[in-house]
This record gives C-alpha cells, structure tokens and sequence, in this order.
C-alpha cells in the first residue's frame, strides 16, 4: 500500500526533470543550429527513456527488497565500480559526440547532394569573431564573389579557431582571396563552400559514415568492457552468506 502511494509521486517528479532535459537540450541545440530531426530524435529518447525509468522505479517499490548482499573483496568491489561509473560515461559520450557527429554531417551531405555548383573565388573584405554564451565560437566573413556580395564561414578555412578577433585579422586579413564552391541556389553561408579534395555533398559523405563507423566500434568496445567489469563486480559478492541470512530470516 505505501509503494501504491509514493510511486505516483516519484513518476511526477521524474517527468518534470524529463521536460527540464527537453527544454534544456532543445535550447541548446536551436542555439547551436543542431538539425530539426536531432531535436525530434532527442526528445524521443528523453521521452523513452524517462518512461522505463518510471516504470522501473514503481515495479522496485512494490517489490520486496532482497536482503543485502555482503562483499567478500572490498577493494576489487571499490576499483570496479570505478571503473564502471567511468566506462559508462564513455559508452553515453560514444553514443551522444557519435550522433551528433553523423547527423551534422548527414544533414550537411543531403543539403548539397544534387546541387549546381561553380568553381570561383572569395575575396575577404571583412571577417568577423563571435564568442556565444554557452563558449562556442563563430568566425565568419563577408566579401565578393564575381562582384556579388556573399558570406562564408571560415572553419574550414582556418581548421584551428583563432582567439580572438585580432587573432581572426592576422589569419585572414581585408583581401584575402580564397578558392571556393559556390552553390547559387542556396541561401545564406550555405552558398560558399571551401574547395577541398572532394566535392562538399561527397566529403560530407564521407564524414557521415566514418562518424557511423567510429562510433559505432566506439559503442562496442565501451559497452564490451562495461559488460565484463559488471561481471567482475559481481564476483566480490560472497555468495553463500544472503542465502544463509535469508533462509534464519524465513526459518524465524
């Protein structure tokens, strides 16, 4: 009856935090100009997620707890959980950094997958540095291209983000003419693309699947290890002596 009570309780409180985390991540990533499917795919893994843990947590309060389990090797007991702890950060980082990677370069593959483009160049008449408030970092330019005004970002330019906007002028000063694709029937930056060894649509090809490759070994390996430390966990435990506490419990 008390577990009947309190499991509501804890499921409110558990969907609340599951709206901070979709407010929180969903403001991040429209700051950051994360893709509209990320965002969709996000919230449906918070929304998944949350409702197994509710549903874990309401099934533990209605069942009886198992007596307590006595640890035969403490210091093994203490290493492993460490490294548990840290072998799941890892196995969340390979598959939050892998995602996000493959969709940013998903998106950017089937933006320019298709798309008319010349061969020309940029001549830099201003560049520009912008700190955002969570500490990312945004350099871009305005200049001309066959006479018309257009903008680029230059990361890719670059490769390293310079310090500061001083910084930004000595890498890349008034003038500066960079080799460029330029896609006339895109809007925005998404119109001037640095010249690279491949066509953009391939390179981002490219970076798609090896993102796909690398974090997908990345969360094998994690999970691998994850598996085996919980396995050597487990064996700290003395098996013999719940069993014994449980059966006098029962007998009494």
């Amino acid at each position: 009856m008390c577990g009947t009570t309190i499991a509501p309780a804890l499921g409110g409180k558990i969907w609340i935090g599951a709206l901070v985390q979709f407010v929180l991540s969903t403001t991040f990533m429209l700051i950051f100009g994360f893709p509209k499917i990320m965002i969709a795919i996000f919230a449906g893994m918070i929304v998944i997620g949350t409702a197994l843990s509710a549903r874990a947590k309401a099934r533990a309060l209605t069942v009886q707890p198992a007596p307590p389990r006595t640890v035969a090797r403490p210091l093994l007991f203490r290493v492993t959980s460490l490294a548990v702890g840290l072998s799941s950060l890892v196995l969340f980082s390979c598959l939050l950094f892998g995602f996000v990677m493959f969709m940013n370069s998903w998106d950017r593959w089937h933006r320019y997958e298709g798309q008319r483009y010349e061969r020309t160049e940029f001549h830099v008449k201003q560049v520009y540095f912008q700190r955002g408030s969570r500490g990312g970092v945004d350099v871009y330019a305005n200049g001309t291209v066959d006479g018309n005004k257009e903008w680029m970002s230059l990361l890719p330019y670059l490769y390293t983000r310079p310090h500061d906007q001083g910084d930004l002028e000595l890498k890349v000063p008034q003038g500066t003419t960079i080799p460029i694709y330029l896609f006339p029937n895109l809007k925005g930056r998404s119109r001037v693309e640095v010249i690279g060894d491949v066509p953009p649509a391939e390179g981002y090809r490219r970076a798609a699947m090896q993102a796909l490759e690398f974090g997908s070994l990345g969360v094998v390996i994690s999970a691998g290890v994850l598996f085996l430390l919980v396995r050597l966990r487990a064996s700290c435990y003395d098996e013999s002596q719940p069993s014994a506490a449980f059966g006098m419990s029962q007998g009494g």
